[in-house]
């Protein structure tokens, strides 16, 4: 094997380590406790509250992981597995058991 040949191996397998490692740090989904602060963060943003006036709890609802409410339901959001939200009507959230 020649230098030449040595070194394009050695590219084509450190570029395929950055590919799979970029591909794991995707697919790590986020804490329920940082899908919650973001949620917070937009409706302090979008309303001028507190983040303190939100809260969080999971959902029996496929497909979504927690609903944040904020402000004693005066805004509510459902967010996925990623921390990405998920348009559910407001009235089967509030239709859900509050356990």
């Amino acid at each position: 094997m020649t230098g030449l040949q040595r070194i394009s191996l050695a590219a084509l397998v450190a570029l395929a380590f950055c590919a799979g490692l970029l591909w794991w740090v995707r697919s790590v989904p986020p804490s329920e406790t940082a899908i919650i602060d973001a949620a917070a963060a937009d409706y302090v943003a979008r309303t001028g509250g507190a983040p303190t006036d939100c809260a969080a709890r999971p959902s029996a609802l496929p497909e979504v992981r927690l609903v944040v409410i904020c402000a004693e339901g005066a805004w509510v959001a459902a967010f996925d597995d990623y921390g990405r939200p998920v348009a559910v009507d407001r009235d089967k959230l509030e239709e859900e058991p509050l356990t």
